[in-house]
């Protein structure tokens, strides 16, 4: 067909399905022009892209006019999915849109699985995968969700300060329990390990942020300070000890 033809009888399907909604998409599944030839895929991390088709159903040769409900519903049966969408783009393209489940730490499940904030554990290979998060914990008695309470309050923590602040969380390599009920954050930077009690604001975000950078500034390679933030109106900071120099030894 040549091409003026065929962007007269695009323009004027199209106009026919604008106007006769009814009709007009059942009519236009059997003209093979509107057969896809191609699909794209937008949103993905964790998942492949040919791993999002898959699991949708499409196909190529499915006209843009199917309705897409039947694929976007089996999109979010997959377990890393939130929400789908499946649009058209005519002629002959379809692309899918996905939200993945956000993960927010490595859970000791067997292997090590990226879980959500409420606890899922997601069936992804970190090593297939690469995904910058700290360890939280162990779920050795389940396959898809974390149960213990504890591992879940630090999932939960774990989500709120991505969301509180996403460049503090980047810098965490693990949370762990700590003394009366607050949550550890051992930082990837070497030279610090904070106390941080579970719930903490903005403001004292902030501080910590100012903190960790003296920090980052006064101990020596190699030292490690403990930072403690679990007080109202202050940080607490225990420099580590540095050993004197050695005393100069005399000629002889």
């Amino acid at each position: 067909m040549k091409r003026p033809v065929r962007l007269a009888l695009l323009g004027l399907v199209a106009a026919a399905a604008g106007s006769a909604p009814f009709w007009a998409p059942p009519a236009l599944r059997r003209v093979p022009l509107f057969d896809a030839n191609r699909v794209e895929v937008a949103g993905t991390r964790l998942l492949a892209p040919h791993e999002v088709v898959a699991a949708s159903g499409v196909r190529i040769g499915a006209s843009v006019w199917t309705d897409p409900a039947q694929w976007e519903a089996a999109l979010e049966r997959h377990p890393v999915i939130a929400e789908a969408r499946v649009e058209r783009r005519l002629p002959a393209t379809l692309r899918i849109r996905i939200t993945e489940k956000r993960p927010v730490a490595l859970v000791a499940a067997g292997t090590l699985r990226p879980a959500t904030a409420g606890g899922e554990l997601l069936p992804v290979d970190p090593a297939r995968v690469p995904v910058d998060l700290p360890l939280a914990g162990a779920a050795p008695d389940t396959a898809t969700r974390v149960r213990d309470p504890a591992t879940l309050r630090l999932l939960a923590e774990a989500g709120r300060l991505a969301d509180a602040d996403p460049m503090l969380m980047a810098r965490v390599s693990e949370l762990r329990g700590g003394p009366g009920g607050a949550t550890w954050l051992v930082l990837a930077h070497p030279r610090a390990e904070v106390l941080l009690p579970a719930g903490a604001a903005e403001p004292r975000l902030t501080q910590l942020r100012a903190t960790l950078a003296d920090v980052a500034r006064r101990v020596p390679q190699g030292g490690r300070a403990q930072v403690d933030a679990r007080f109202a109106d202050m940080v607490v900071v225990r420099l580590p000890e540095v050993a004197p120099a050695p005393a100069p030894q005399p000629v002889s």
